[in-house]
């Protein structure tokens, strides 16, 4: 029986995550911070903002007002949670 070779090590190249994992990490830092820009703007909403109601209330689309305050917030998080999460995994990988 011929030996057995040993198996090769894995380059560094090859150890790394495929783009498509990078990409999935990607979308989940950006759904958590979706999910925390709505949790905020419900406590916002909820903690009796006077001002922030009344704001909403008094336009002359509040729908419109309070469903683009719900959508830039969210966004916002979700922009931050990405980027941070970005650089978090830029800087594991190095």
């Amino acid at each position: 029986m011929a030996p057995q070779k040993a198996p090769k090590q894995r380059s560094r190249k090859a150890s790394r995550r495929g783009r498509s994992a990078l990409v999935l990490e990607l979308a989940g830092h950006a759904a958590m911070g979706t999910a925390m820009g709505l949790g905020f703007c419900l406590l916002l909403v909820l903690t009796g903002w006077h001002d922030l109601a009344n704001m909403i209330a008094h336009n002359a689309a509040p729908k419109v007002t309070a469903i683009m305050l719900i959508g830039f917030t969210s966004l916002m998080f979700a922009v931050g949670a990405t980027l941070t999460g970005m650089v978090l995994m830029t800087l594991e990988e190095s």
